[in-house]
């Protein structure tokens, strides 16, 4: 389908139209005269966007003329009449629908055949083929279509890097004029922003109302997040040296040539609407809170592209720092500000000795960033199955210090949990993988007193396991209430150093415990060398190490274990307990913090 048409009339037929069709026909007729275009028939695949099957009519003889129009569904259009000699018609469909297709007739005319020239006008040809209108007393316009005597504005014209539009429904642009009460919306391109009124009205007097907008270079300011602090900086002069700035600056430097590798900017013309900044605008970024750091840039510019320069910045918790913490020294009063506090209502809990609803502490878990806690598994499902407790039966408190309740400030954080994630490999019998994910239903808020704890894994392990100091720490679990010690007993704390898995195993045979060790668990006792004043195997805790940070050298906590299991009745300085390898579970972790 598709054909050259070269004569004064003809016709155009497409029946029953193919899938996937590409057709086009030119339309040439003699120079001077131009050409009119009738649908009788049109029926093809309806869509608001003609999209799918569709006619496409072009003023000139290809692809790349000025489009007319585009029709699809079986509305006939009305006669389309082309400013020169040729006519491009392209019949494009998709590959699912067909319809009977369409018929259109051509025939050769003169622009004054549709008697365009209003108020008994002549119509006058010139020599490309295009017309004027020769007005009679008392009209004016391209098409005689103005009064003299009535006040009309003339055209305002759209912006330098803009255009203007008519509103509809309020008259019409016609030539060089415009009618009383013609509103004109103004708009500019892309990376532009208008400046001054959005529309001016024709009123009474033939003048518009407001001032004429102007197009600036803008950029729309980028959406921050309420961690981050946003300012303003001073208009200046940015520099950059260039090869070629070196090479003038030494051939002429006997020249005294001097030489300004950038010109200075031109102070910014015109009012911005809130939200947009200037061209060459710089922005400057830090956190609110100094228990946050910052990732992306510090700086961003303005570009001439109305992009911004950088990349986006965000604030997130710093991870692993505590005051006066370090394995040297460590005091009682020490916080830990990423531990967690597992609580379970006691509607769960075989104790007649507890009030119905009551919160009893169980675990100790590890804050990782404001929304999530690593945990044993073992602390959130059923003991020896592996049936996760409802949301409801447990919660999460942070900020505490104290194991009584009571004792505990003010400004502890009870948190609800929205969902629990068990490791798929968790085996409740011999604890292997025993790590489990919470995911909290309210933020935490970060202070001094709620930091999370910063993730490791393997490869940071960069020393022998064994040489390793690690920190131990929880609430002891098992706490009698009524010891006049309770009340101000407090977070324990404790060195341990890693053991091989065979000792391990030796010492819980020869006291008749017979316990499987597996590559997701590490053995520990305590280091007789260091400060300590707990029972690893009573708090359900965590083990943490000191490593380099990567945003500094400085040293910050990582998370390496999770306190699993161990003796239930006795507490020696040359016990064994088992824990979990949270290092090895660091991509578990972080796939599951989104």
């Amino acid at each position: 389908c598709g054909q050259v048409l070269q004569a004064s009339r003809g016709q155009i037929l497409l029946e029953g139209y193919p899938l996937n069709a590409q057709c086009e026909w030119t339309i040439h007729v003699q120079s001077g005269f131009n050409i009119e275009l009738r649908f009788s028939m049109l029926s093809l695949e309806f869509d608001y966007m003609c999209q799918y099957d569709y006619v496409e009519v072009r003023d000139g003889d290809n692809l790349d003329s000025q489009i007319i129009k585009k029709f699809c569904g079986n509305e006939r259009p009305p006669p389309i009449r082309s400013t020169g000699s040729s006519l491009h018609v392209l019949f494009q469909s998709d590959g699912s629908k067909n319809f009977d297709g369409f018929h259109a007739v051509f025939e050769e005319i003169t622009a004054c055949s549709s008697s365009p020239c209003l108020h008994d006008g002549t119509c006058i040809l010139d020599k490309s083929g295009t017309y004027k209108c020769a007005c009679l007393a008392g009209y004016t316009g391209d098409r005689c279509e103005n009064f003299l005597d009535e006040k009309n504005c003339s055209d305002p014209g759209g912006p330098l890097n803009g255009y203007r539009r008519v509103v509809e429904d309020t008259g019409l642009l016609n030539g060089r004029y415009a009618k009383i009460g013609t509103v004109i919306a103004f708009f500019c391109n892309n990376s532009y922003v208008l400046s001054g009124n959005e529309q001016r009205t024709c009123q009474d007097d033939g003048e518009w109302s407001g001032k004429q907008p102007i197009c600036i270079k803008a950029c729309r300011e980028p959406k921050i997040s309420d961690l981050v602090r946003q300012k303003v900086l001073p208009m200046q002069v940015q520099s950059r040296e260039t090869p070629l700035h070196q090479l003038y600056s030494s051939a002429f430097s006997k020249q005294k040539l001097e030489i300004y590798p950038t010109k200075k900017p031109a102070l910014p013309f015109g009012d911005l609407p809130p939200g947009y900044q200037h061209l060459h605008t710089q922005l400057q970024y830090e956190c609110i809170s100094p228990f946050y750091r910052r990732l992306g840039s510090s700086r961003r510019t303005c570009l001439k592209t109305g992009k911004w320069s950088g990349r986006a910045p965000v604030c997130i918790p710093i991870c692993g720092k505590a005051e006066n913490t370090t394995l040297q020294k460590t005091v009682t009063s020490t916080r830990w500000p990423w531990q967690a506090a597992i609580y379970r209502t006691a509607n769960g809990v075989k104790e007649n000795s507890l009030r119905k609803g009551a919160w009893i502490l169980i675990c100790s878990g590890a804050l990782v960033n404001e929304r999530t806690v690593v945990v044993a598994a073992h602390c959130v499902t059923d003991l020896g199955k592996t049936i996760v407790l409802k949301t409801a039966e447990l919660k999460v408190v942070l900020g505490k210090f104290y194991r009584d309740d009571d004792r505990d400030e003010k400004t502890i954080q009870n948190l609800r949990i929205s969902a629990i994630i068990v490791h798929p490999n968790y085996d409740p019998i011999l604890l292997d993988s025993d790590i489990a994910i919470i995911k909290l239903l309210d933020k935490a808020r970060i202070s001094s007193r709620v930091q999370p704890i910063c993730l490791s894994s393997s490869q940071d392990l960069t020393s022998s396991t064994e040489d390793l100091k690690i920190m131990v720490t929880g609430w002891k679990v098992l706490a009698d209430i009524k010891d006049p010690r309770y009340k101000n007993d407090t977070i324990r704390m404790g060195a341990v150093r890693m053991v091989d898995s065979l000792l391990c195993e030796q010492q819980y045979e020869d006291k008749g415990i017979q316990v499987s060790i597996t590559d997701s668990m590490f053995c520990a006792k305590q280091d007789h060398t260091a400060f300590s004043n707990i029972c690893p195997a009573e708090t359900g805790g965590i083990a943490a190490i000191t490593l380099p940070g990567k945003a500094s050298p400085e040293l910050r906590w990582h998370l390496m274990g999770l306190v699993s299991w161990g003796y239930d009745k006795t507490c020696s300085l040359e016990l064994y307990t088992g824990y979990t390898k949270a290092f090895l579970f660091k991509d578990w972790i972080e796939k599951n913090l989104k």
